[in-house]
């Protein structure tokens, strides 16, 4: 346990300058906001909107940070998987950083989301709004896990092809095989044991409207009644194990260094 926990602080430091990159950015779509927000004399609304954007992305956001971690190590692999821990101890202390950094910018965007939106002019029913944005980031926060493994395993698939041919043609036969997958994946999406535990969440945000005309602005949040369905949760909470699971066989199996 020692072991990993010294791995895991190695990768803290590893992707530090990832989640620095991540944190500007946020903070510099907010410093935007708020600059445009007041010459528009709005500046909540605005803030309302960036916030409720800089939540959605998130989905990307282990994507993102495998993609410099991974790339950095590959500069490096014959070190890195000569390490004594198994190859999913590695992958698994990756995606812990990556989540715990994650975690710092969610919290700070959701922070902002309420403060904005608490102040804004935009009604939408308070009760309903806390259930549905509950919900929304239980599940942003499974497809976010679920992105991460899902380009995790095609990396391993991309390093394994890698041996064989040269990066473009790897890279290429990659997509192939990550098209076909969602392809394949699609193929199940009307089946009735996918569409189990539906939970009517009412009215969502769905869009904007936003208009300026004779410096009357108009800032409104639509609205549309959806269902989320638990099996949805399960499906992709198992997919993302399984694919985790892949990626450590490919690596340990078919990734010669």
């Amino acid at each position: 346990m020692t072991a990993w926990l010294d791995l895991t602080k190695k990768e803290f430091r590893l992707g530090l300058p990832a989640f620095i990159f991540s944190l500007v950015f946020l903070i510099g779509m907010f410093a935007i906001g708020i600059l445009i927000g007041r010459s528009l004399d709005m500046v909540w609304e605005l803030l309302t909107f960036i916030a409720f954007a800089a939540i959605t992305l998130h989905s990307f956001y282990l994507v993102y940070y495998m993609l410099y971690s991974l790339d950095v190590e590959r500069k490096r692999m014959h070190l890195w998987l000569h390490n004594p821990l198994p190859t999913s101890s590695l992958l698994l202390a990756k995606l812990v950083s990556g989540s715990t950094y994650m975690l710092i910018t969610f919290i700070i965007s959701v922070t902002v989301l309420w403060q904005a939106f608490g102040n804004s002019m935009v009604s939408i029913n308070s009760g309903e709004w806390l259930g549905v944005l509950t919900l929304w980031m239980i599940y942003l926060m499974i497809t976010t896990i679920l992105f991460g493994c899902t380009y995790l395993f095609f990396w391993t698939i991309f390093m394994a092809l890698s041996k064989t041919y040269n990066d473009f043609l790897s890279f290429v036969f990659t997509c192939i095989f990550f098209v076909g997958a969602v392809w394949l994946l699609s193929a199940f999406d009307g089946f009735p044991f996918l569409t189990w535990g539906a939970i009517h969440i009412g009215n969502i945000p769905s869009g904007v409207e936003f208009s300026i005309s004779n410096e009357v602005h108009h800032f409104e949040i639509e609205q549309t009644t959806t269902v989320l369905y638990l099996s949805h949760f399960v499906r992709d909470l198992a997919l993302a194990i399984l694919l985790f699971g892949g990626g450590c066989w490919i690596l340990d199996r078919k990734v010669e260094v």
